[in-house]
């Protein structure tokens, strides 16, 4: 899949019971939790290879600039910003 479809889903079901997301909230605007925040980090790094930073997922980041952000980790091979 791609960055968005599968942030998109992922969000979705292990977020808010399968329904549909609205990508300009915020990922806190959801409910995620430390637990949650760590199994995103590790599916993500399986799928796409990288790491989100732990503090993407407390700050006021919306789910599309979660999309930019990762997509930006992918063109440059995962640098830390």
């Amino acid at each position: 899949p791609d960055l968005e479809t599968f942030l998109t889903r992922w969000i979705s079901y292990r977020l808010n019971n399968g329904n549909a997301i609205n990508p300009a909230q915020t990922l806190s605007s959801y409910g995620i939790d430390s637990l949650k925040a760590v199994e995103l980090t590790a599916e993500t790094k399986t799928v796409f290879g990288f790491e989100w930073q732990p503090y993407v997922f407390f700050d006021n980041y919306t789910i599309t600039e979660l999309i930019e952000e990762g997509l930006k980790r992918i063109e440059d091979g995962d640098k830390l910003r």
